[in-house]
């Protein structure tokens, strides 16, 4: 409980015990999750009903076989791009400042991707509660401030150097 409230209460200390913490599990199944969830509200989309039917039509299979194929294929790919952004983000940061270990990064960038996913995940229910889009807002604005403090305590970066790092982040989580 003292590490939940040390989150947002003190972010930057929270960031640096991270390493140490034995419950690294609950925060990856954490993740696991949010992006789970995220999958499952985005099949209402309309784009995943004209791949899944698409696919349908092409094999023969199932219209609702296809749909979960799709979202699964879609959860993959959260589960995978995280993995490469995390690494990218390791390889930037180790070339400009200390290089550190990258479990320890992985680690502090799954409670960064989970707050920003949840993020996501909060404005495709803004549509039947209002305000859910300012929960949402709330959540990318944390997640960028956690994402800079782990990067920070991370690569031990001036601020100027952390923005640059955190710059790169920021582009590759938008291009994934």
């Amino acid at each position: 409980m003292k590490q939940g409230a040390r989150l947002f209460l003190k972010p930057q200390q929270f960031f640096n015990q991270l390493q140490w913490s034995p419950h690294h599990w609950f925060i990856l199944l954490t993740f696991l999750v949010v992006s789970g969830i995220e999958a499952h509200l985005g099949q209402q989309s309309s784009l995943y009903r004209w791949f899944a039917d698409s696919l349908s039509a092409q094999t023969g299979i199932n219209s609702e076989i296809t749909l979960w194929l799709v979202v699964s294929t879609k959860l993959a790919l959260i589960v995978a791009s995280s993995y490469i952004t995390s690494f990218l983000i390791w390889m930037v940061g180790s070339l400009i400042g200390e290089r550190n270990s990258q479990r320890v990064l992985f680690r502090r960038l799954a409670v960064v991707f989970t707050v920003v996913l949840s993020a996501y995940t909060a404005q495709y229910l803004k549509s039947f509660y209002p305000w859910m889009e300012t929960v949402s807002f709330f959540l990318y604005t944390w997640g960028l401030l956690l994402g800079y403090f782990a990067i920070r305590e991370q690569f031990n970066l001036t601020h100027f150097e952390t923005s640059i790092v955190g710059v790169f982040a920021i582009v590759l989580v938008f291009c994934s």
